[in-house]
């Protein structure tokens, strides 16, 4: 099996980047209920700029994985603004390793914090690697969280 790679993603990727949020999120049904995972999923198709636009103005990375994106992440700042992984690839790594490369992308550009805004299910995810929670749940149920980059090479 050919080794996951990490590159940034083109313009030519917005599709397949709505389609792996879409496909990531579907995958969460069973946790959420099929017409929540499906208002959440589909609320992004409603505007296929969305993607084009995380290219064209934030940093978005991509791992690919025998030439089929199997997720993506997207950087604004020191904000993690997105990060899906297919549901077929899930629990492999790719999300893990998307996380780090962002990370890296944001220390080396003199940032020491990264927040992110968590969907309850990813909460222990991003737990698990270091972010804590820094306010209240939002109305849109996402958690604040927070990590320090100081020393984490």
């Amino acid at each position: 099996m050919q080794k996951p790679r990490i590159r940034s993603a083109k313009c030519a990727d917005a599709e397949q980047l709505l389609a792996v949020r879409h496909d990531a999120i579907m995958g969460l049904a069973p946790e959420y209920g099929h017409q929540v995972a499906a208002r959440w999923a589909n609320a992004a198709h409603a505007n296929h700029d969305r993607a084009a636009a995380a290219i064209a103005n934030n940093r978005v990375w991509v791992i690919e994985l025998e030439s089929n994106l199997a997720g993506w992440v997207e950087v604004r700042g020191a904000s993690i603004e997105s990060l899906y992984v297919r549901s077929a690839t899930s629990g492999r790594g790719f999300g893990s390793l998307l996380l780090a490369h962002a990370e890296r992308h944001i220390e080396d550009a003199g940032e020491s914090s990264v927040y992110l805004d968590a969907s309850p299910n990813a909460e222990a995810f991003y737990a698990r690697r270091g972010y804590r929670r820094i306010g209240e749940t939002k109305p849109n149920n996402s958690i604040p969280m927070m990590k320090s980059l100081a020393g984490v090479r």
